[in-house]
């Protein structure tokens, strides 16, 4: 039987908060976001490969880890979507506060 081999161009990273994070080795790009823009978004290969300096090799080495680990990178990408909305929607309502205060500041009530 043949050898089994890693995937190349995969790196685990610390992902600064206590985690690892698979990426791209020498590269920022996450699997993460390889497979948001293909898998999921449905992007060409051919448009990452052009606009963010990846090999299609690298993508689909993204792209078998993606699938390897499926659930759990779905999951973190829900939560992560699911964050980013949440805060999203506190700085709107914050900046609606701030915005009325300063209204009511500019025009005070008539007497």
């Amino acid at each position: 039987m043949g050898e089994v081999v890693a995937i190349r161009y995969i790196e685990l990273v610390d992902d600064g908060l206590g985690g690892i994070e698979p990426v791209i080795a020498g590269k920022k790009i996450t699997v993460h976001e390889i497979a948001s823009m293909v898998a999921i978004g449905g992007s060409p290969v051919e448009w990452v490969v052009e606009n963010f300096d990846l090999t299609p090799a690298e993508i689909h080495a993204a792209l078998s880890y993606y699938y390897d680990h499926q659930e759990q990178i779905d999951r973190e990408i829900r939560e992560a979507d699911e964050y980013v909305e949440q805060h999203a929607i506190d700085a709107r309502q914050h900046l609606a506060t701030l915005r009325a205060r300063l209204a009511a500041k500019s025009n005070p009530p008539a007497e």
